[in-house]
């Protein structure tokens, strides 16, 4: 079981402040809470050196005590607001630090007009905190990348010209939430045939098309295990690949397998994300890869750190990362590969493990 307690020690020896506050309202902010008591519902949380308190409603309460273990929990239907307040109000502790990137306008506004202690903004401290993996994360994380990748290997023998995007991801949807351990998927699936594969972030379920002879075929989904996500992609040829799906695929194949030889310890994310893009530059396709290479994956399905060439970030061993060349041509299709890797000093460790050797034809 996670050392929620450790966690919150660790949190607080970074900030000059000795009191934080965080809340999830419908869902907006799961994994800062989950992260630092193990509770999955609606609540407020306010961690100070001397306790941490939980304030939630009646529909928690409960739930709450099952799955936190030395914090007070207080239940008040007034937490998103004036009973925050005052709870702050109570501790009597200030300046209290909070998450710029994790709070609306509304209730900074409303904690300003209410209480007395000053609010300091950071960033996002915990997710500085999460960036670094422990060793149950990651095997949480290797456990999500097994399910989705079994799932999608008994999805394979199933597929069929006529079948639809739609059929398809729900049926990989229903393979990975009959699996123990599993507890949903990481995010919505992206199947995507034909034209449609040269959109990153499509939806199977709007507009479903039906697969034809000749169609790319692409996954983009993962498995949600103990809180933590996978994030894979695999790209098939539906029947006989064309020589230009197969030129692509070999192409995004070498860039991916480019980067993950030589990521490292103490590379940055720019430099990372150049090893893959320099290939794909030089093979002809350098303005159809417009994405980063990859980005942390945890209890989010994006996080820290980035492999882009914008990112600001430093890669250390224990963070995990995908590796995601892809190319991708408007109206005719596109191929992405995407791996999942725990960085190590020397290199790292690849954690996803479908085959991807070959331009695979199905159906």
């Amino acid at each position: 079981m996670p050392d929620h307690a450790r966690r919150r020690r660790s949190l607080l020896s970074n900030l000059e402040e000795n009191v934080f506050v965080a809340y999830n309202l419908e869902n907006h902010d799961t994994a800062t809470l989950r992260y630092l008591t193990g509770f999955t519902g609606e609540g407020l949380l306010l961690i100070h050196t001397d306790e941490t308190i939980l304030l939630t409603d009646s529909r928690y309460t409960e739930q709450a005590q099952g799955e936190t273990d030395g914090i007070r929990i207080e239940e008040t239907r007034m937490w998103p607001g004036k009973g925050a307040a005052e709870a702050l109000d109570r501790v009597g502790v200030s300046p209290v630090a909070f998450a710029s990137t994790r709070v609306t306008a509304r209730w900074l506004e409303t904690m300003r007009d209410a209480c007395d202690v000053e609010l300091i903004a950071r960033k996002d401290p915990v997710a500085s905190v999460r960036i670094v993996k422990e060793a149950s994360e990651v095997a949480s994380l290797k456990r999500a990348a097994v399910i989705a990748e079994e799932a999608l290997g008994r999805l394979v023998d199933e597929i069929r010209v006529g079948i639809s995007e739609k059929e398809i991801a729900l049926r990989l949807e229903w393979l990975i939430r009959e699996t123990d351990g599993a507890e949903q998927i990481a995010f919505e699936s992206n199947v995507s045939s034909g034209p449609n594969t040269s959109l990153n972030h499509y939806s199977p379920f709007r507009h479903p098309r039906t697969l034809q002879t000749g169609d790319l075929l692409l996954f983009d989904f993962g498995a949600c295990v103990d809180g933590y996500r996978s994030d894979i992609t695999r790209t098939f040829s539906v029947g006989t690949a064309t020589p230009e799906a197969k030129e692509i695929y070999d192409l995004v194949l070498r860039a991916n397998l480019a980067a993950i030889e030589r990521v490292k310890a103490g590379m940055s994310g720019v430099e990372t994300d150049a090893i893959a893009r320099e290939l794909i530059v030089d093979g002809g396709h350098g303005d159809h890869f417009g994405h980063g290479l990859g980005h942390g994956i945890g209890l989010e399905v994006h996080e820290g750190p980035g492999l882009s060439p914008r990112s600001e970030d430093t890669l250390e061993p224990g963070m995990v990362v995908t590796v995601e060349p892809g190319v991708y041509l408007p109206g005719r299709g596109g191929v992405r590969i995407e791996d999942d890797v725990v960085i190590t000093a020397d290199g790292c460790e690849v954690i996803t493990s479908f085959p991807k050797d070959r331009l695979i034809e199905v159906g």
